[in-house]
């Protein structure tokens, strides 16, 4: 999916918390869950992220959703990510 197509998709449902993020290689966040969707796009880099079911791994061009509640954690490889994510909030 192209940065376009991933901004007409949250546009399309409502999405006004739009966030372009860069993570330096290493970065790493514990366990945690959030009050809100997090819809993502993976712009340059790769993003993983661990679920209760395991790893998943994504790269340019691919997505991924976080529901409100999911326990994850967050992290990348040794190079930079970037990231668009659209956030909704209940």
């Amino acid at each position: 999916m192209t940065e376009d197509e991933f901004r007409e998709l949250l546009a399309g449902q409502g999405c006004d918390d739009i966030r372009d993020s860069t993570f330096e290689p290493g970065h790493h966040t514990e366990l945690h869950s959030h009050q809100f969707d997090a819809q993502l796009l993976v712009l340059e880099g790769e993003f993983i992220l661990e679920l209760q079911d395991g790893k998943h791994i994504f790269k340019v061009g691919e997505t991924c959703k976080v529901l409100s509640g999911t326990m994850h954690a967050e992290h990348n490889g040794e190079a930079p990510t970037r990231t668009l994510t659209g956030l909704s909030y209940h």
